[in-house]
């Protein structure tokens, strides 16, 4: 399993087209409160949700 990233959400940039959340195989994307909350343990860092996001608003970020 790779773990090399993280998606990070811009909240403000959300349209809330919910692209990410079927996308994600994992299913670590979850809506929470008009936000979007990613369960670590769960995520892979395969990018499916960055790529699927029509307006960029998902970027991945290095995992430290």
């Amino acid at each position: 399993m790779s773990r090399a990233g993280e998606p990070i959400a811009e909240i403000g940039a959300c349209q809330g087209c919910g692209g990410c959340l079927l996308t994600c195989p994992e299913h670590a994307i979850r809506p929470d409160g008009g936000r979007l909350f990613v369960l670590a343990a769960k995520c892979t860092g395969c990018g499916q949700c960055v790529e699927v996001c029509p307006v960029d608003a998902i970027d991945m970020r290095a995992r430290t």
